[in-house]
């Protein structure tokens, strides 16, 4: 996400889709320029805008910690009426129609379980089936502090601690070092 000034008293806003946002930033003053593929805002709004961002997202345009969550959906499914299912202002699926299927979100993984479409042509729904495992990735701590788009009835969120991918392979070196002492010291002895 990012605000940048581009003159003429004007900011111009870059964010993922999400339809509350785009509500929002249209009640903020906010046109969209298709070229550049950004809202446009008055430069003396940036604050307000800021507030939105945070307010659906869970962030804004400055520095955030970043956290990964796992989450267990409960006995029931999870479903949004004729759009995405966005969870901690992420969009963890997005169906278009009854019979499209679901696009898995960015930055989003089912471990178990998956997304689908449902309902009539003119009512349909993106369904989170129960029982799916999802881990999102790159989620603002804040979010998921203030349970954005999340209700404790939908099921379990855990944060997951951060993982030093080189940690096996530190452990595997400092390993591999005693057994070379070990070695040396048996040559050294022969």
């Amino acid at each position: 996400m990012k605000i940048t000034n581009i003159g003429n008293g004007k900011i111009a806003v870059e964010t993922p889709y999400n339809p509350e946002f785009v509500s929002k930033i249209k009640k903020a003053g906010g046109r969209w320029n298709a070229s550049s593929k950004t809202w446009e805002c008055d430069e003396r709004s940036v604050e307000a805008v800021r507030a939105i961002m945070r307010e659906v997202y869970g962030m804004d345009d400055m520095p955030q910690e970043l956290v990964t969550v796992r989450v267990t959906v409960g006995d029931r499914n999870i479903s949004k009426h004729t759009g995405p299912v966005v969870l901690f202002g992420r969009t963890i699926a997005s169906a278009y129609g009854r019979d499209s299927g679901a696009k898995i979100g960015e930055g989003v993984c089912f471990e178990a379980g998956g997304c689908t479409s449902g309902g009539s042509v003119k009512n349909w729904y993106t369904v989170i089936e129960s029982g799916s495992i999802i881990t999102i990735y790159d989620v603002p701590r804040r979010a998921v502090e203030e349970k954005l788009g999340w209700s404790d009835s939908d099921g379990a969120v855990e944060i997951m601690e951060a993982v030093d991918p080189l940690a096996g392979l530190k452990a595997e070196r400092e390993a591999l070092l005693k057994r070379l002492t070990e070695i040396d010291a048996i040559l050294s002895e022969a």
